[in-house]
């Protein structure tokens, strides 16, 4: 995981390096939008918006969304399709994200990284509650200037909650 972002923080940092230099401003009202449209992603995941979510992400074969079950999907119509199943699946969602960090390399390109807590309903004859945690990476990319910041590559890992401790043993009087 650590190495994958390594990779992403420097291929994002090679691309910045060809792209128009920012202001202190500008990069803090590009940060403040994609945190924005990262709290309104988050918001139409966990209400299951399937509509709301195709406007986040860039509508390209170029995507690349990688799930925390090790599932990749390439471009938007796999991505699309990926969304409908797992949504068809779970009766509920509760996404947040935490911690996040943006970092603006360029007008068009950027980064985003959180912690996320998630709680997920499976099922609806037998429903089957998990809860995770873990990471998220998200690369934003603006393919019009003038236009929004879509997700251009986007990957969240998840760990299981850990099992809670052993009950303490009765003392003997």
């Amino acid at each position: 995981m650590l190495r994958h972002n390594l990779v992403i923080g420097l291929a994002c940092v090679g691309l910045a390096a060809c792209q128009p230099s920012m202001t202190r401003q500008e990069r803090a009202v590009e940060e403040q939008v994609i945190r924005d449209q990262l709290t309104a992603w988050t918001r139409a995941f966990s209400n299951r918006q399937q509509d709301s979510l195709a406007m986040f992400y860039h509508q390209s074969p170029d995507l690349t969304v990688a799930w925390p079950d090790g599932h990749r999907s390439s471009g938007w119509e796999e991505e699309e399709q990926a969304q409908r199943v797992f949504f068809s699946k779970v009766g509920q969602v509760n996404f947040v994200v935490q911690d996040v960090r943006v970092q603006v390399f360029s007008p068009t390109l950027a980064q985003a990284t959180f912690r996320h807590a998630s709680d997920v309903i499976m099922g609806d004859l037998n429903p089957e509650r998990q809860y995770f945690t873990g990471s998220g990476t998200m690369i934003w990319m603006k393919p019009d200037p003038r236009g929004n910041w879509v997700i251009h590559t986007e990957q969240v890992s998840e760990t299981p909650a850990a099992a809670p401790p052993p009950a303490a043993p009765a003392r003997r009087r």
